[in-house]
């Protein structure tokens, strides 16, 4: 059996909120090195916060939950080189 087939219910969501915590995390750091202008740490911690998609332990609809709330932490991310290009 696959690792999904393995893993209860019970353990999925443990994952999911495990990555959810520090997907938020990492978006927290981010937002504050975005508001301070340290570019390095912007991408720092943004890519610490994408490094919790490289997971093969969620079904494919926790990952899709996991994928949209890292995705929806990059638009500050997104609105902030919008607001550099203007």
């Amino acid at each position: 059996p696959g690792v999904m087939e393995r893993s209860g219910s019970g353990e999925q969501e443990r994952w999911l909120a495990d990555a959810k915590a520090a997907v938020k995390q990492q978006a927290f750091y981010m937002k504050r090195a975005i508001d301070d202008g340290n570019m390095r740490e912007v991408f720092k911690f943004s890519s610490a916060m994408l490094s919790e998609l490289r997971t093969s332990l969620l079904t494919p609809q926790r990952y899709y939950d996991l994928h949209m709330r890292a995705f929806d932490e990059l638009r500050r991310l997104d609105m902030f080189f919008e607001d550099k290009r203007s």
